[in-house]
């Protein structure tokens, strides 16, 4: 699969908040990395986007606003429009064979709801 493939299927599994389609997009060693956190294997980034989805609710759209792709990498800003509002986050996925090795991930920017992030 091409880093641009890789690209829209990932979209595609996080706009359906599909945990399956998106665990199945990364090797089984991969490691997903934040400036708050790290996960390093499948169950672990299992687990990082079951919070991602419970976080954000439903989502109704994500919108890649900035992408490049080389052979074996990809860099996208996503916008997610979810239940919680509109969040920037930027994305690197690093490929092997078609698969996500390597995944760096940081949220930008938002335009949220205060009061409902703060009730949490």
């Amino acid at each position: 699969m091409s880093p641009s493939d890789f690209l829209t299927k990932h979209v595609a599994a996080i706009s359906s908040g599909d945990l399956e389609a998106v665990l199945d997009l990364y090797a089984a060693d991969a490691s997903l990395v934040s400036f708050e956190w790290d996960a390093q294997g499948r169950e672990a980034i299992k687990e990082r986007f079951s919070d991602f989805f419970e976080f954000h609710g439903e989502i109704a759209s994500v919108e890649v606003r900035y992408r490049r792709t080389t052979d074996d990498a990809a860099f996208a800003m996503y916008a997610v429009d979810g239940g919680r509002g509109t969040f920037e986050i930027v994305n690197a996925f690093v490929l092997e064979d078609g698969a996500c090795t390597r995944h760096f991930s940081n949220e930008v920017g938002a335009d949220l709801d205060r009061d409902q992030v703060e009730g949490d």
